[in-house]
């Protein structure tokens, strides 16, 4: 009994190793953290520094790429002068579905894997109405506020991983976000902390 104890013992050890070290083929992403407007200056200067969270799922395709499929939620707030004390709303908030194709060069002896990534997809903007006390002011602002709209974007940037066990990593990322807003394209950057499982 204590023959056979042990030999399941040792397969089962085997097993354990062997899994291990086979590579799985995607990976998930959850993070999140600031979105900073850039242009046009409506944007930029009528919007609050914003925050976003976003979910990803990546496939390997080469042993430094991979396809990422992604989900991204992004908020930004009205940024009111003093003469609009008492209004609130206008929040616009940016529902983002697209891939990406993440590049990561192999650099041996570096404890962090830095990667560069760009890709596209659409993004919905939808901005909420105005709220406060009833005037001229709030029927312009709400006459102001567009509806719905889906557009193309496109995206570039670049991080860094930080192993922090066998299928868990820390990332940091900043990227570079435009909009195909008609007029004038509209653009941001998302700095994003998450975590990288697998």
């Amino acid at each position: 009994m204590k023959r056979l104890l042990t030999v399941l013992a040792i397969l089962l050890a085997f097993t354990v190793g062997a899994s291990a070290q086979v590579s799985t083929p995607f990976s998930l992403y959850a993070g999140g953290a600031l979105s900073i407007p850039q242009s046009p200056d409506g944007f930029k200067d009528g919007f609050k520094t914003g925050y976003h969270g976003m979910l990803g799922l990546g496939f390997n395709v080469a042993p430094s790429m991979q396809l990422i499929a992604k989900a991204e939620l992004h908020s930004f707030k009205v940024d009111f002068t003093e003469d609009m004390a008492g209004y609130s709303g206008g929040t616009n908030k940016m529902w983002m579905f697209g891939g990406d194709v993440k590049f990561s060069p192999s650099i041996p002896a570096m404890p962090v894997k830095a990667y560069a990534l760009g890709g596209l997809g659409v993004a919905n903007i939808k901005q909420s109405e105005f709220e406060g006390p009833a005037s001229l002011s709030l029927s312009i602002l709400n006459e102001m506020v567009s509806e719905d709209i889906t557009k193309m974007y496109w995206n570039v940037g670049a991080g860094v991983e930080l192993p922090t066990g066998p299928k868990l990593s820390l990332f940091a990322q900043a990227r570079y976000v435009q909009i195909q807003t008609e007029n004038e394209a509209s653009s941001f950057i998302p700095i994003t902390l998450g975590f990288k499982f697998f």
